[in-house]
């Protein structure tokens, strides 16, 4: 997916464009699925790529656009929760950060989603969640692959600048006064948020969610050095500690359903 310099320069055309296309009647989905196939045609053959946009309760995702993704794969997944056993664009909403599954077959966050990945010959899905100018997240952006592997520093740079423009585009259709452009395209991006802050700090279930935010950050960490390593062994070593951090992560999101479920209503 050689992004570059150009990919910038093509979503700014696209984003000088979108007040026009809204004025004249275009649908969110049709705008979207523009700035997905700049996207795709610019990453290559291998790029399929996504958005699902986050219900106002906080608690759905739901298609938004995805030009080039079968529709009975877009149908399977139409409408689902947000968590951490429902794909990467479930759990980057649920975590408030980017989830890079490098393998689909054996990733625990796509224990419900699976199967149909897997049927349609998707086997990685990078997923990262799309901000409004305040920070909160309004949905997610993914690129899925047919093959195994993890986003290098460049296309980590050039997804996080597809968000931005995406995130503005999803704005705009909620009208005019909804949509504030901040300077990121000159400053960058501020850094994700975490889901638990210091005022949740005394709230068990929010401890867990941290601890898991961690392990998938250590795994995606494990992961990157597993590519990078010279010695098979290693690579090895760090792909089983990566995987064990996953399982890991999963068997803490149960203890929190229960510690959630137990917890008494106020």
């Amino acid at each position: 997916m050689p992004f570059a310099a150009a990919l910038r320069k093509s979503l700014q055309d696209r984003d000088s464009e979108v007040p026009a296309e809204f004025k004249r009647g275009d649908s969110l989905e049709d705008v979207l699925n523009r700035h997905l196939r700049t996207v795709e045609e610019m990453g290559g053959d291998d790029v399929f790529t996504c958005i699902l946009l986050l219900s106002p309760d906080g608690k759905r995702l739901s298609v938004g656009a995805a030009p080039s993704i079968p529709a009975s794969y877009c149908r399977a997944g139409d409408s689902f929760e947000i968590g951490l056993s429902h794909g990467s664009c479930a759990a980057a909403a649920y975590l408030g950060r980017p989830v890079y599954s490098v393998d689909i077959e054996t990733d625990p966050i796509w224990a419900d989603f699976r199967d149909v990945a897997l049927q349609h010959g998707f086997r990685s899905c990078w997923s990262t969640p799309i901000r409004n100018s305040n920070g909160a997240i309004i949905g997610t952006f993914a690129i899925l692959h047919r093959t195994e592997g993890m986003p290098t520093h460049e296309e980590v740079e050039s997804i996080e600048l597809i968000t931005d423009y995406v995130a503005d585009a999803i704005m705009w259709s909620r009208g005019p006064r909804f949509f504030a452009r901040s300077d990121r395209y000159q400053s960058g991006a501020p850094g994700l948020k975490l889901v638990s802050n210091n005022q949740e700090a005394r709230d068990p279930t929010a401890r867990l969610v941290a601890l898991v935010e961690k392990l998938h950050a250590q795994a995606t960490d494990l992961d990157h050095y597993a590519e990078r390593s010279q010695s098979e062994t290693e690579s090895q070593n760090l792909r089983e500690a990566a995987e064990l951090s996953r399982e890991l992560a999963t068997n803490i999101m149960t203890l929190a359903a229960v510690v959630r479920s137990e917890k008494p209503a106020r």
